[in-house]
């Protein structure tokens, strides 16, 4: 199965991923795999910011559904970005999610700690992608107001 069946084949049968989610991520190439994959969601809207500051500064501009955060990043460690985003009150209950290579725990638990509600690694199957937003932007929805 190639990178583009893999990526349709992750739909999950009456559920849709719909809302705003940024990603932030510096590697060009994960970057263009994400938006092809978050292409076949026509409610889901992805902003692609490529450093910690342009991510964090999209996430104030409008606040998304959930952040995808890489955890190295050219400009800053994706953990002094997420905790800039678990600082700013609009964000507070916004799912943040940590995407890094490393297995490590010290890095699980530190992600953890700094406020990240996942640590996921990477590379991801985009199935299992799905089904995390689905939840984390679901349970989110269901205890922030509208917009």
């Amino acid at each position: 199965m190639d990178v583009e069946e893999r990526m349709h084949a992750a739909s999950l049968p009456g559920e849709s991923l719909s809302g705003r989610l940024v990603y932030v991520e510096d590697e060009p190439v994960n970057a263009l795999l994400m938006q092809h994959w978050a292409a076949q969601y026509p409610k889901l809207t992805l902003e692609v910011a490529l450093t910690g500051a342009t991510g964090f500064a999209a996430c104030l501009r409008e606040v998304p559904d959930a952040v995808l955060l890489d955890k190295r990043l050219p400009d800053m460690d994706g953990l002094d970005v997420l905790r800039q985003c678990r600082a700013a009150p609009t964000l507070a209950g916004v799912p943040l999610v940590i995407l890094s290579a490393s297995n490590d725990v010290i890095d699980i638990e530190a992600a953890l700690s700094a406020g990240a509600s996942a640590y996921w690694l990477k590379p991801f199957d985009f199935r299992a992608l799905e089904r995390g937003l689905l939840d984390l932007m679901g349970k989110t929805r269901k205890t922030r107001p509208l917009r």
